[in-house]
């Protein structure tokens, strides 16, 4: 799946434990594409093949 800066994904990180944070840089390669995900105050830096999925953005109407 290809993601992009500004997405918000669900990962997992070696300890097992799902976190869910914003793409905020991507370094892409051959062999693995890691991510670098911004969440609780921290970066992770995730290799693409433990992204769990995309979270959908629900759009807010400021006029409702």
């Amino acid at each position: 799946m290809e993601y992009t800066t500004g997405d918000i994904v669900k990962f997992k990180l070696k300890s097992g434990e799902i976190r869910e944070g914003d793409v905020q840089f991507i370094e892409r390669s051959r062999s693995e594409d890691m991510l670098y995900i911004s969440s609780f105050n921290r970066w992770d830096r995730v290799p693409e093949n433990k992204i769990i999925s995309r979270v959908p953005v629900k759009k807010i109407n400021p006029f409702d």
